[in-house]
């Protein structure tokens, strides 16, 4: 959810019958919410994808306001290696459309089984940071997630510096994959909230243990 000019603006994995990739609503009072539509349908934030990504599997979308205008993190399901990895596109009104010409992904951590729930953060200084999860719990890898920090650019484009893993399943609780990294700064403290478990239920279940937690970090990485 992006506040922009005392209205907040919703984004959406990808709406069913590929009626869009990145859906929209938004609100003024965060209680009332109305979708955005354009003509008949649905209007689309990114209605054309880069060259690297398939359609159908756009997920997880974030914005971020930066000097030049607005970047928009998503997933989507990468063509050369057929994983689910991120990318950004920019556009100068927070509704787009956003644009990308990139031939590749962003991030794709295809040795660990691709790369999902990019995050974008501005810390206090006004560095930018991106959080992510390697997909592990992806069928054909079926190993440990992480989430991790990298820093970007000013523009929020480009990657600097390494990537560092800043937490991984290991709780009871968590099960078999943490996800949907959001980093939040309250005071002197930064503060990572995430998901863990299955996001679903299986037949023996009442209800899903899908849940969040969060972990206290020294810096943003």
């Amino acid at each position: 959810v992006l506040l922009h000019d005392g209205v907040f603006i919703a984004y959406a994995t990808n709406a069913q019958g590929d009626r869009a990739n990145v859906q929209m609503a938004r609100s003024t009072n965060l209680v009332d919410w109305e979708l955005v539509t354009e003509g008949e349908g649905l209007r689309d934030a990114m209605p054309d994808l880069p060259p690297w990504a398939r359609e159908g599997f756009t997920w997880a979308p974030e914005v971020i306001r930066t000097d030049a205008g607005f970047i928009l993190h998503f997933t989507a399901k990468d063509r050369a290696s057929d994983l689910q990895c991120i990318g950004t596109a920019f556009s100068t009104d927070p509704m787009g459309p956003f644009t990308s010409t990139a031939t590749a992904p962003l991030i794709c951590q295809t040795e660990i089984g691709g790369t999902i729930d990019s995050s974008p953060y501005r810390d206090a200084d006004g560095s930018m940071y991106i959080y992510y999860k390697n997909d592990g719990n992806h069928p054909r890898f079926a190993r440990e997630t992480a989430i991790y920090a990298q820093r970007m650019s000013a523009d929020g484009q480009s990657l600097v510096g390494e990537p560092v893993a800043l937490v991984t399943n290991d709780t009871a609780w968590e099960e078999h994959v943490i996800e949907a990294p959001t980093m939040v700064r309250r005071g002197d403290r930064h503060i990572l909230f995430y998901s863990a478990n299955h996001f679903g239920w299986e037949t023996h279940q009442r209800l899903s243990p899908y849940a969040m937690g969060y972990a206290l970090c020294d810096g943003p990485m």
